[in-house]
């Protein structure tokens, strides 16, 4: 045990680095707006791009609250190893992958295929919440959090998670705005301290 301590290191560099791309991530979906050209009448584009708004706004939030999660799961987490490193890593590539499945169900959302679209947007939210809990768990069982109450509550939390992202992926095959509003319910979930 006296080895592996050795090889530990400060979480402090890993929420840092972590909050630059979760920065860049909710950042980047704006990029999915923009103004056209043409001389189109505001209104319809605001008409048009209902979608992109829509959906600009539904992953800002959730990118902002996996944030919020993120530091208070590291608030009980004091030292990282490389394999948590590497799983944190995992988690942040799929963060960065959000605003391309945004942008698809932008793109998509009044077109037959809205429900695909939706389906790999709530498959990258369900890997994301695997990740929280296989962070969370790992950093227990290798005794690098801190043994507090909230970390099991939010455990709890984490394992439900990812099956409820698939449930909004799937509810989209029956209404693209009904998982859309599914997505936001379940991510509201995570808002508060668990």
């Amino acid at each position: 045990m006296r080895e592996a301590r050795e090889q530990t290191l400060d979480a402090g560099r890993v929420v840092g680095f972590s909050d630059g791309v979760f920065a860049v991530a909710i950042t980047l979906l704006i990029l999915n707006i923009q103004v056209p050209d043409t001389t189109i009448s505001l209104r319809d584009l605001i008409v048009r791009q209902g979608p992109s708004y829509l959906v600009f706004v539904v992953s800002f939030l959730m990118i902002g609250i996996k944030w919020m999660n993120h530091h208070r799961m590291f608030s009980a987490i004091r030292r990282v190893d490389t394999t948590l490193n590497l799983l944190n890593l995992i988690l942040l590539l799929g963060i960065c992958t959000v605003p391309f499945t945004a942008a698809l169900i932008a793109k998509y959302a009044t077109t037959s295929d809205a429900a695909y679209a939706s389906l790999i947007y709530g498959a990258i939210w369900a890997l994301n919440g695997c990740l929280y809990t296989a962070i969370l768990v790992y950093a227990r069982r290798a005794g690098l959090a801190a043994p507090v109450e909230h970390s099991r509550r939010m455990l709890v939390l984490y394992a439900i998670g990812p099956l409820a992202y698939l449930g909004a992926a799937a509810v989209s095959f029956w209404n693209i705005y009904a998982g859309i509003v599914l997505y936001v319910v379940i991510v509201s979930l995570y808002i508060f301290p668990q």
